[in-house]
């Protein structure tokens, strides 16, 4: 039977080792959840992920890698909800990855939490026969190909991810179904099972001190056992907006990547890599291009109540809700004041002033009498002394291990009209960013409601 002959050996050759294999992705250290599911709940908030990976650049029909990752995390409820797209070509073989990911969180101790999750799917492959060069047409394996429709088949993936303080590890299988493709032309038939994957990550972040954070992590892969694969990377961070790093692999690879923050929540980054040796010229470069969007980078305007006329919906950030002129509207996140009436009896007014000179602010009350509308650039914002906070239910926006991110968050929040401020939890050294503090849990899932508009996903932080 005559066989097909691929543009390059080379390209033939990889063709058939990654519709076993899988894609391969360089930055898996930007978002674990591409490669391990159940790291999603690892985040406070959703976030979409972009990569595109093209290898060996100098070989025709070389691998290319296309991915879309949503990650929707529910600190508050412990869960977390993913959709997951991949679309692999090689040479004349196209596959589509397509994924639902339910995932939950358990606590295990101290700041240690154990994630699982678990992903349902479908696989499907279909080959373009015009981007392969072969020797008759006629032959029953092109006729296979060419004429047999797109095959699909249902896939299911499991992970588990567990992390620390300044640790992780995480666990993960696909093709649990080990889903076969059948291909098949009068009596000629081609068929094969796809192989299992698993995967297993490990980090850890190193505080070099000055916003420095040295971040080394590996990626092992694994099909079927019986054949493995290794990648590492080392990074360094400042301040979460500039890195760099350098990386290989098992296959000859190395190279570095770059990358920076060009506002928050938005991460761009590329990495590039080459093989060693005489294979340089013969394979070419690997790029990556890797793009992470928070969804509060997406925006989110101030949920402002009314106050003079009628019932404003009232806000957990004003100083207290007064009555207005004819009803009773309360403060909305911008009031400032006793009241939160436009013309009440006894406000003081509504809003702040512009700041001629510098405030310091040292606790939430502070930014309340401050009130909106200020220059945020005058805010000063001391550091605070690293001690547990006083017990209670905190409404809490954000997380950072530095204080000058948690800083800036609450300046970008005051430009939204929500006032917050800052505490230090020495369980797990890190500055979490609170709207307001409440007695019970049951009066914070109230408090809730009301900056469901303003700030998304905000969570409640217990302090016994």
């Amino acid at each position: 039977m005559k066989k097909i002959t691929i543009v390059s050996a080379l390209a033939l050759c990889i063709s058939g080792l990654t519709a076993q294999m899988g894609a391969k992705i360089d930055q898996f250290y930007m978002d674990y959840s591409l490669i391990n599911p159940a790291a999603m709940n690892t985040h406070d908030q959703g976030h979409v992920t972009l990569l595109y990976n093209k290898m060996f650049s100098a070989v025709p029909g070389s691998p290319q890698t296309t991915v879309l990752n949503v990650a929707m995390p529910l600190p508050a409820k412990n869960t977390g909800y993913g959709l997951y797209y991949m679309r692999e070509r090689v040479g004349f073989s196209e596959m589509h990855n397509a994924y639902a990911t339910y995932a939950y969180s358990f606590p295990i101790a101290g700041t240690t939490n154990l994630n699982l999750g678990v992903s349902v799917g479908a696989l499907s492959q279909n080959f373009d026969m015009s981007k392969a060069i072969y020797i008759s047409g006629n032959d029953p394996i092109i006729k296979s190909l060419l004429l047999t429709p797109p095959v699909t088949r249902a896939d299911l993936r499991a992970s588990a991810f567990v992390n620390g303080e300044k640790w992780f590890a995480g666990f993960a299988i696909s093709r649990l179904t080990k889903p076969r493709f059948d291909y098949v032309y009068y009596n000629y038939t081609a068929a094969y099972k796809m192989q299992s994957q698993g995967s297993l990550m490990l980090g850890y972040n190193v505080d070099l001190g000055d916003d420095l954070l040295l971040k080394p992590a590996i990626y092992a892969s694994a099909y079927d056992f019986n054949y493995f694969r290794l990648q590492y990377n080392v990074s360094m961070w400042y301040q979460d907006k500039f890195w760099v790093g350098v990386g290989g692999n098992d296959i000859g690879q190395i190279g570095g990547n770059i990358g920076f923050s060009p506002q928050e929540d938005i991460k761009v980054s590329y990495s590039y890599n080459t093989p060693t040796g005489g294979q340089r010229i013969a394979l070419g470069n690997s790029h990556e291009f890797h793009t992470f969007i928070g969804f509060s980078a997406l925006g989110g305007g101030a949920r402002n109540g009314s106050g003079g006329d009628g019932e404003g919906d009232a806000d957990v950030n004003s100083a207290n809700g007064g009555e207005g002129d004819d009803g009773e509207g309360d403060a909305n996140v911008s009031s400032n004041g006793k009241n939160g009436g436009k013309n009440g009896d006894d406000g003081e007014g509504s809003g702040g002033v512009g700041m001629s000179k510098e405030a310091t602010i040292s606790s939430l009350e502070d930014m309340r009498t401050m009130g909106m509308g200020n220059d945020t650039s005058k805010i000063k914002l001391p550091n605070i002394e690293k001690v547990k906070p006083g017990p209670g239910f905190y409404l809490v926006a954000g997380l950072h291990s530095m204080e000058a991110k948690a800083n800036k968050q609450i300046k970008d929040l005051y430009k939204k009209g929500v006032l917050s401020y800052k505490i230090y939890d020495p369980s797990n050294k890190s500055y979490y960013v609170y709207l307001k503090d409440f007695p019970s849990e049951k009066d914070a899932n109230r408090g809730i409601f009301y900056y469901e508009a303003s700030v998304p996903q905000v969570w409640i932080r217990e302090v016994k």
